[in-house]
């Protein structure tokens, strides 16, 4: 295209850059004389009728916004097919390649850069526009150190209709917020959020969560926590970590509920380590003179537009009302509110969605705390109203990801704990008289290669040098019985006495009390009662109450099983049972209500467990095993 002449102004000179959305190039206004940058649609894009439409409807919204921290839109037009906007050159780099190219930046110029996207925010946001992909490549630093963001209205465009060809969330993973997310609704709190990732990676040299695919980073921004900015980065102010913290909370009503808000709290940051901001960098729009120079137009466009507008409304008295409203019906898609099928399993969430006219596509499963094969995100999402035939892209999950338990008997305390905590466990420390040298590691529980997720309690006892050996009774509750509980106490040489069930909220399996207080100094072969709970209570149901029924769970198989028993029953299907590394036997109480049956699915470790037992209630001889 070099060469080439846009809508009898704008020369091409040469690309200078370019997204998933447009070309980028260096061009010359013929008329007014200056250089220009104009962004050129890529194909796939220039032949989406609804996208153009939309693209054009918000590039001019962008036009009327005129502001020292903001990229001026002077134009939008299109010449033979190709779709372009015509902007404002800013010499520089974009604050992306400026944080690659030197880390992270100083403090005060990071707020500094922040207080001037947040003025050009607040300068959108009072005209109802919200920007929708604050990024730091969408932020450009000029060689005189000023600051303008770029592509303001381009992301709301791109939303409406590009999600249903890509099968992706639109926008830049690192930088949503969390109702992006989801493909829910965003507002000017949702550009914050993106603008306190962006504040995080200029103080910290990286984004706030980073992942192996843009799936597995947008669930980051939903489910889980930054680590803390002073951890990455200590000579960051508190005030600037309470600052991004809260424009990274999780619901928008936590966050800044404006962009002046923000800019108060980073003036009062910058006052506090003594670089205020300058009268330069205070925000003042351009001049009356500036504005009418930057977005005058030629009569020439005047005049297409109005011959536009005169053939529309030639066209619609043509079709008079009768062959309008037929055009209009024959045109017209019927619509549905897209129902939520996060926490469904893949087979119902597909089976609804077919229901209501709707395409599902499995686009990607990853890690998650939910049960693997649930859906944990969809877009469109829950409650959209859409068009039958839409496609909706669903995550799964692919379960917990587990890491082997590193052996640590031996090491220092400090070694031992970096080691584990490198590995996202949560340590437990106790100490106890031991004859090995003292301040080493004496054993540990669960032992070394053994499968957790991260964030599972890891106990370590320390040895406090000869003496008697008395040690510290653990704090069992909350904790699985059969594949937790249970070796630690044959470890510790304590005896398991009166051991009963109860029924509760917890899962079936976890320990509910303990009869000795944890952190009780205690000698080897104490008896200690443990309370185990046996799930939730039966709902109500048709047919009489059946049971309680004692029966021992085997498993014969070599190493460690996922196991899970269900009760299927008038009540629907409750869980007994589950863990995901069971071996031996251990006690189960069933009740049922109606005519019941017991059904155990296993599996290896690390496996989907499949069916491998069903039987009617109750168990004949009182004993299952499995392998």
């Amino acid at each position: 295209m070099t060469g080439e002449t846009l809508g009898g102004r704008y020369l091409l000179q040469d690309r200078i850059g370019g997204g998933g959305m447009a070309w980028v190039w260096r061009a010359e206004d013929t008329l007014l004389h200056r250089p220009v940058a104009i962004k050129v649609l890529r194909e796939e894009f220039a032949h989406d009728e609804a996208f153009v439409r939309r693209f054009v409807q918000e590039a001019q919204a962008a036009a009327s916004l005129v502001h020292p921290n903001v990229v001026h839109v002077y134009d939008v037009g299109e010449e033979r097919g190709t779709h372009y906007i015509v902007m404002e050159l800013v010499e520089g780099e974009t604050l992306k390649d400026s944080i690659l190219r030197q880390g992270p930046l100083p403090v005060g110029r990071a707020l500094k850069v922040a207080a001037a996207v947040a003025r050009a925010l607040q300068a959108a946001h009072k005209k109802g526009i919200v920007h929708r992909d604050i990024k730091p490549q969408n932020i450009l630093l000029t060689p005189e150190g000023q600051v303008k963001v770029a592509d303001f209205g381009i992301a709301r465009a791109a939303t409406g209709t590009t999600i249903v060809h890509t099968n992706t969330i639109i926008g830049s993973a690192h930088y949503f917020a969390p109702e992006q997310a989801r493909g829910g609704f965003t507002d000017v709190k949702s550009d914050l959020y993106s603008l306190g990732a962006v504040l995080y990676e200029m103080l910290a040299g990286q984004p706030p969560f980073e992942g192996a695919t843009p799936v597995a980073v947008a669930l980051k921004h939903l489910q889980e926590e930054p680590v803390a900015l002073r951890r990455r980065r200590p000579e960051v102010p508190r005030s600037v970590e309470a600052i991004v913290a809260r424009l990274l909370a999780k619901d928008p009503s936590e966050r800044y509920q404006s962009a002046e808000a923000l800019l108060s709290d980073l003036r009062r940051s910058l006052e506090e380590i003594g670089e205020p901001l300058g009268p330069d960098e205070a925000g003042e729009g351009e001049t009356t003179a500036q504005h009418a120079k930057n977005h005058a137009r030629t009569p020439k466009g005047r005049r297409r537009r109005t011959w536009v507008w005169a053939v529309v409304a030639a066209v619609i008295l043509l079709l008079g009302f009768s062959g309008a409203k037929a055009f209009t019906d024959w045109m017209t898609v019927p619509q549905v509110r897209v129902a939520n099928v996060e926490g469904m399993s893949k087979a119902k969430a597909v089976a609804r969605l077919k229901g209501q006219g709707l395409v599902p596509a499995v686009v990607g499963k990853e890690h998650n705390k939910a049960q693997a094969g649930t859906v944990v995100l969809q877009s469109p999402a829950p409650k959209d109203t859409v068009k039958k035939g839409r496609v909706v892209s669903l995550w799964l999950s692919s379960g917990p990801q587990k890491v082997a338990v590193p052996g640590v008997q031996g090491m220092t305390e400090a070694a031992a704990k970096a080691s584990l905590d490198s590995f996202g466990f949560h340590v437990i420390t106790l100490h106890e008289k031991n004859a090995q040298q003292k301040g080493v590691v004496v054993r540990q529980s669960p032992g070394a290669g053994t499968q957790l997720t991260a964030g599972s309690q890891v106990r370590i006892w320390i040895s406090l040098g000869p003496g008697t050996n008395q040690q510290a009774v653990p704090d069992f509750v909350g904790e699985q019985y059969q594949s937790q509980v249970q070796p630690e106490m044959t470890a510790l040489g304590l005896g398991a006495g009166g051991v009963s069930y109860a029924y509760s909220t917890e899962s079936a399996g976890i320990v509910l009390d303990q009869s000795v207080a944890p952190g009780t100094q205690i000698t080897s072969n104490m008896i200690v009662a443990l309370t185990i709970s046996q799930g939730p209570p039966p709902a109500g149901g048709s047919g009489p109450p059946g049971g309680p029924e004692q029966i021992t769970l085997t498993y014969t198989g070599q190493g460690t099983a996922d196991i899970e028993v269900w009760i299927v029953d008038a009540t629907g299907t409750p869980m007994l049972f589950s863990d995901p590394a069971f071996s031996g036997s251990i006690p189960l109480v069933a009740s049922w209500q109606g005519n019941g049956r017991i059904e155990v699915y296993a599996g290896p470790s690390g496996t989907v467990p499949q069916l491998v037992y069903s039987q009617a209630l109750p168990v004949q001889g009182g004993a299952i095993s499995v392998q």
